[in-house]
């Protein structure tokens, strides 16, 4: 092999290696980091009838029951900072969020490994949540309830 091959074999594995410490402080710093306090939105002048909406835990029977308030926004994840935070090796760091748009609760994928799923159908985009929905992220499943 000539010499500039070897030498630009070498940067190579050099930046890759550099890119992989990278990867790995950076997981690191988002489990460690401590999670934001988020206070809720208000807005005075709308009105909201509707009552609040929640997420029930459902399955693993560990957690069942388990309940979290739809507010604004709420990420879903194994991450600390995540507003809920499952212990499931098949959801990512920050899997999915929650959030509200036109008075609706609306379910997105940020992007997850595994994908996340909605009354068994993989979720590709924003999508509506209705009351009686499950959501599913991994073998976390929940129940939308009012």
């Amino acid at each position: 092999m000539s010499p500039q091959l070897v030498r630009l074999l070498t940067i190579l594995l050099l930046v890759l290696i550099h890119l992989f410490f990278f990867r790995v402080i950076r997981a690191v710093w988002v489990g460690v980091r401590p999670a934001k306090e988020k206070l809720p939105k208000r807005n005075r002048f709308v009105r909201n009838d509707r009552p609040a909406r929640v997420l029930v835990v459902r399955t693993p029977e560990t957690l069942g029951g388990q309940r979290h308030n739809l507010a604004e926004e709420l990420t879903i994840g194994r991450a600390a900072t995540c507003d809920v935070t499952i212990d499931d090796t098949y959801a990512s760091q920050i899997h999915a969020r929650v959030f509200r748009r036109d008075n609706e609760h609306v379910l997105e994928d940020l992007g997850s490994t595994n994908g996340t799923y909605l009354n068994r159908q993989k979720v590709a985009s924003a999508t509506n949540l209705k009351t009686g929905d499950h959501l599913q992220i991994g073998s976390t499943v929940f129940e939308v309830m009012a």
